[in-house]
């Protein structure tokens, strides 16, 4: 009696392909993913990885974004303060101007805008999580300092004029800092520099000193800065909440793309299961048979 070998051949390769089908359906309904290697469907794996990249930018701008909402925040924050502290600043000028006071009073008006200009300094010099907001991107060097040696005053900024910014996944720029020099000034400009110039004047009883025009032009160069601020802490938090429903959007694509059917695939693995121990059966069966030289003999 002859056999086919190459039928042979045929069977055992069927239960082999069979085999590798039940690892598959078992690994299906073990992670519920209906494709868990290249081989198993390149296009739909090819689509998968494009997602995952995608998903993976948008968190990684949502946390950044998360992040410097905080230091926004900090900022903004701080320059209410100089507000505040300028507008006071503004009322003692005024009062210091009425050309009735004497050096005594004028003294202790010098005294409290000296008491001004520390508080300004101090929030100019505002820090969130270690990084001083003011500096620039010389975020770990304290950006302002007072040089007293002159007279008035001078103000020393250590930070640079580098203003950051971060881009959303759709394209979308907000700026993340304004350098503190465009805030506060340096040497003899801006609001520090006119608090010297005011402290300078008062202490050495000069009442014959400027109006308020510089310190009117210093609170409105700050408020304009502020709505800057806040129109970044507004985009970046509408952007991010728009980003976290585009990633809710993509997942659920990426879910329905390579998620697998698991009442389909336990099907699918039971028929594979009765295959495979029919071919089985067969096999042992041939295994079986007389060979030629048995009959023969």
């Amino acid at each position: 009696m002859r056999i086919n070998p190459q039928y042979i051949q045929g069977l055992v390769s069927a239960a082999n392909q069979n085999s590798a089908n039940q690892q598959k359906y078992s690994t299906e309904i073990a992670t519920g993913v209906s494709v868990n290697s290249l081989s198993d469907n390149p296009s739909a794996a090819a689509q998968d990885f494009l997602l995952r990249s995608e998903v993976s930018s948008n968190d990684n701008f949502v946390r950044t974004a998360s992040g410097v909402t905080g230091a926004l925040q900090v900022t903004d924050t701080a320059l209410g303060s100089v507000v505040t502290q300028i507008t006071q600043a503004i009322s003692l000028a005024t009062e210091g101007n009425n050309g009735t006071l004497n050096a005594s009073d004028l003294s202790s008006i010098a005294n409290q805008l000296t008491g001004v200009r520390s508080e300004i300094l101090s929030l100019a010099n505002a820090s969130y999580q270690g990084q001083f907001v003011f500096a620039g991107s010389q975020t770990s060097t304290q950006p302002f300092s007072l040089d007293t040696s002159t007279t008035p005053t001078t103000v020393v900024y250590s930070g640079d004029s580098l203003q950051t910014a971060i881009q959303s996944p759709s394209g979308q720029s907000f700026p993340l800092n304004v350098p503190g020099s465009q805030i506060f000034g340096s040497g003899s400009t801006g609001i520090l520099a006119t608090l010297n110039n005011l402290i300078a004047s008062f202490s050495a009883g000069n009442a014959d000193i400027p109006d308020t025009t510089a310190l009117n032009t210093n609170l409105q160069g700050i408020s304009q800065q502020r709505v800057i601020i806040d129109n970044s802490i507004s985009g970046l938090q509408s952007a991010s909440t728009y980003t976290q429903n585009q990633t809710t959007q993509l997942q659920a694509v990426q879910d329905s793309l390579i998620q697998a059917d698991t009442a389909q695939v336990a099907t699918q693995l039971s028929t594979s299961e009765t295959q495979g121990t029919a071919l089985l059966d067969t096999i042992a069966g041939l295994e079986q048979l007389p060979t030629l030289f048995t009959i023969l003999k």
